[in-house]
């Protein structure tokens, strides 16, 4: 026989399994927060304005059965982090951890180039290939212009989502159209390989290298690229940091040690992280390698964290001298702490100190010599040509009147 349940009763269930809803999403909030609030007061505090809000929806909310327990998770820790105020420190889903740490050890999302969209022309340019990638084995060139991706046509509204379809690591494959000079190419690009963070050419007898971020391989890659130009018989080096400030402190200083001596005493180190009680939380040590060659680093506003790392250390060497624009100015570390379902927060614990400067955060370096470039060469400086690149130029003449 069966039996009939009252609107009413089908009503105070509904009710009570959005209540325990509510009740296990804010369990897993406030368990978060006493991660991150020490303060005991402090957190008494969030959890009675969380609470305020919950009981709020719970009373007045209209779409009330509808609510998604991962994203109200994910949106109060979200809040929490983003309410520092520290664009360094964020939070990172489970799949984005992956990728962040992917990408750290070189294992590189997309399809291997960098672009850069032209203003004037309106068109998206091929600004550099990566060697070894899948655009690099298909035959995509520098200067290539890109005019479709996968079937759709690039404007200056849809270039940077577009773009997007060419991340990840999932090994698919994208069409891409190309034209180069009067001929359009077609290409069939595969996502993910292994990454490129350093490459070379010479400009006469100067040696250039340009670093584009300091990941785990960056350092291989370095010594690599000097050995190849030494081979080549330059007589000097540049250094191109614009634009470059992913990676970390770790793998920037391993970086320097390629070019740098032994610290001339035996306290001194070639960075040390500090805390915000004082105390040393790391330190990286210096090995006997010394390159000794007369030295530029470029370096623009976009110089960030790791790269101003390198840029500040060569020049405490005596190494090198700075040319271009004042940089960012990011002189904070970060350490990245896994949550249990999989995802992490990416949190600024440190203060950067180079070898013998100070600390450059919010101040950045000042270039021994000041070139600027106006704003849509300094917008994709990879964009120009070495003719017009003033910045460049003023390297050149540097090591050429240090001869």
């Amino acid at each position: 026989m069966s039996k009939k349940i009252s609107v009413g009763v089908t009503l105070a269930l509904v009710l009570a399994a959005i209540a325990a809803t509510f009740a296990i999403t804010m369990a897993f909030s406030q368990s978060i927060y006493n991660r991150l609030i020490s303060n005991i007061s402090g957190r008494a505090e969030m959890y009675a304005a969380v609470d305020d809000i919950n009981a709020l929806i719970r009373g007045n909310y209209y779409f009330l059965g509808s609510i998604n327990n991962e994203n109200i998770n994910r949106s109060i820790t979200n809040g929490y982090i983003e309410g520092l105020g520290d664009p360094h420190s964020r939070l990172l889903t489970a799949t984005e951890y992956i990728a962040y740490n992917n990408r750290l050890n070189g294992k590189a999302s997309g399809v291997g180039i960098t672009t850069a969209w032209d203003a004037n022309a309106r068109t998206l340019v091929v600004t550099s290939v990566a060697n070894g990638s899948s655009a690099a084995t298909k035959g995509i060139k520098k200067d290539d212009v890109i005019i479709k991706i996968a079937g759709e046509r690039v404007t200056s509204a849809n270039y940077e989502s577009l773009l997007e379809t060419l991340s990840g690591d999932t090994l698919s494959t994208i069409s891409m159209t190309c034209k180069r000079k009067d001929t359009e190419l077609e290409f069939n690009v595969t996502v993910g390989y292994s990454y490129l963070s350093v490459s070379r050419k010479t400009i006469g007898s100067v040696g250039y290298i340009r670093i584009s971020d300091f990941y785990a391989n960056t350092q291989e890659q370095l010594k690599e690229a000097i050995g190849a130009l030494q081979d080549s018989g330059i007589t000097s080096l540049i250094f191109d940091l614009r634009g470059t400030s992913e990676g970390t402190v770790e793998y920037a200083a391993a970086a320097v040690d390629c070019i740098t001596p032994i610290c001339s005493n035996q306290d001194e180190v070639l960075v040390k992280l500090v805390g915000r009680d004082g105390s040393s939380l790391l330190s990286y040590p210096s090995t006997s390698n010394n390159l000794n060659l007369p030295m530029v680093v470029l370096v623009n506003e976009k110089t960030a964290g790791p790269a101003e790392l390198f840029a500040c250390d060569l020049r405490d060497f005596g190494k090198a001298v700075l040319v271009g624009a004042q940089t960012a100015g990011v002189g904070t570390a970060q350490q990245t702490f896994t949550l249990e379902d999989g995802s992490a927060v990416v949190l600024t614990t440190s203060m950067i100190l180079p070898y013998k400067s100070g600390s450059f955060q919010e101040t950045g370096l000042k270039p021994d010599f000041t070139v600027a470039l106006n704003a849509d060469a300094a917008a994709a400086p990879d964009l120009l040509k070495e003719s017009e690149d003033t910045q460049l130029q003023k390297a050149v003449s540097v090591l050429n009147e240090n001869k």
